[in-house]
């Protein structure tokens, strides 16, 4: 399968949702974990966790010196883990120019990408 495929068949990526790789740190009220965090957004990210953290849990992802407070949206178990969908509250979106994940890609840069709006 080539790159524009890939991106093509990712259904949960939309505009503005980039796919990046970097650890991170995942807070809640039973502890905190080291995440990998595998996409972001203004409004959220997924993070892929070793251990499972309740839908509805209030969270901080800590990643460097910024912040980012919200809830877990969706875990999905895996052979490896889990998956979490965080959403994060409007006082802490995302924005690039705050913190920058290593690896971060842009799907939509690919070329012969199928552009979603």
């Amino acid at each position: 399968m080539k790159w524009p495929e890939i991106c093509h068949n990712i259904p949960e990526m939309s505009p503005g949702r980039y796919l990046c790789s970097q650890l991170v740190t995942l807070s809640h009220e039973e502890g905190a974990t080291i995440v990998n965090l595998e996409e972001i957004y203004a409004a959220g990210a997924v993070v892929e966790s070793e251990t499972a953290v309740p839908v509805d849990t209030g969270v901080e992802l800590r990643c460097g010196q910024a912040y980012f407070t919200g809830k877990i949206t969706a875990a999905e178990a895996h052979d490896f883990g889990w998956r979490l969908s965080v959403l994060f509250s409007p006082e802490t979106p995302w924005r690039p120019e705050q913190f920058r994940p290593e690896h971060l890609f842009d799907p939509a840069t690919v070329p012969g990408a199928v552009k979603k709006t």
